[in-house]
């Protein structure tokens, strides 16, 4: 384990979607519903958890740990104090992403989402079959993504300048 950041909770506090590391008791009911940690035993939300609040920050942030959540927000039905583990993991693969952890697979959807509008284009089954039930062409809003992904500067975090 690295020195201790002890202002690290309170920066992911602060970050949108980092508020709910204040709530954490750390009961573990959030490990013990997820379905990522049944199967890993390298995945531990409330070990996560824990390790923020005691500011292990680039144990947490230059691993691939935060990566392991699917989103599925079982944790947060399950807090007994509303806090919301999923919403942190989400805070801190943002502060991931500025330290510049971000998985290939990540980087590899978030560079189709920039050149195309979509995370994973659809395959010609899908085209054809859209048309033959007489739906609308898939046209991805790629200008609005692409304006989006600029302003943030995430087109620069995944290796894409391009104005």
């Amino acid at each position: 384990m690295s020195e201790p950041d002890l202002k690290f909770m309170h920066e992911l506090a602060n970050t949108p979607r980092g508020g709910g590391i204040l709530s954490c008791i750390q009961c573990g009911r959030c490990s013990s519903s997820c379905p990522i940690a049944r199967i890993t035993n390298e995945h531990n939300p409330r070990r996560l958890m824990e390790m923020a609040i005691l500011g292990f920050r680039s144990d947490i942030l230059l691993h691939k740990l935060p990566w392991y959540c699917l989103s599925c927000f079982t944790c947060l039905d399950r807090c007994p104090q509303g806090g919301d583990v999923g919403e942190v993991m989400f805070a801190i693969r943002n502060l991931a992403v500025i330290e510049g952890n971000v998985p290939e697979g990540v980087l590899t959807q978030a560079r189709s989402l920039m050149e195309t509008g979509c995370v994973v284009t659809p395959v010609r089954t899908i085209v054809i079959e859209r048309e033959k039930r007489g739906l609308a062409k898939i046209t991805p809003p790629t200008e609005d993504v692409q304006k989006i992904l600029r302003k943030t500067t995430f087109n620069k975090k995944i290796g894409l300048n391009r104005r």
